[in-house]
């Protein structure tokens, strides 16, 4: 119960940290006359998920301004994502998200 605790709050000072920061990335760019955008679309590798937590992580990642999940192939385990910057290659995007998201989703869902 106290790893769950200690994961929750962790956690949730991380996901506003990361809303806010993206907030303030995409106003800049919709208010810029010259934005820094480059669109893309990103599959992510959910294995070993259930249904509950890839709910959860595509949730997670939609309300992070910036991304927007489309898709989950169920045959081929894979979540597509919508993503306003793809300016790091697709396996960075890939790993950030296993580092940052796969094992507070796995704990708290």
């Amino acid at each position: 119960m106290i790893k769950w605790i200690f994961t929750a709050v962790a956690f949730t000072l991380f996901y506003i940290k990361e809303v806010v920061i993206s907030n303030l990335r995409v106003a800049r760019d919709v208010l810029s006359p010259d934005p820094d955008l480059k669109p893309g679309i990103v599959g992510i590798h959910v294995d070993g998920y259930s249904d509950r937590q890839i709910w959860a992580l595509a949730s997670l990642l939609t309300m992070t301004p910036g991304t927007i999940s489309i898709e989950v192939d169920e045959a081929k385990h894979v979540l597509y994502l919508h993503t306003l910057y793809t300016e790091q290659s697709a396996d960075d995007l890939r790993a950030q998200i296993k580092r940052d998201y796969e094992r507070p989703v796995r704990i708290l869902f």
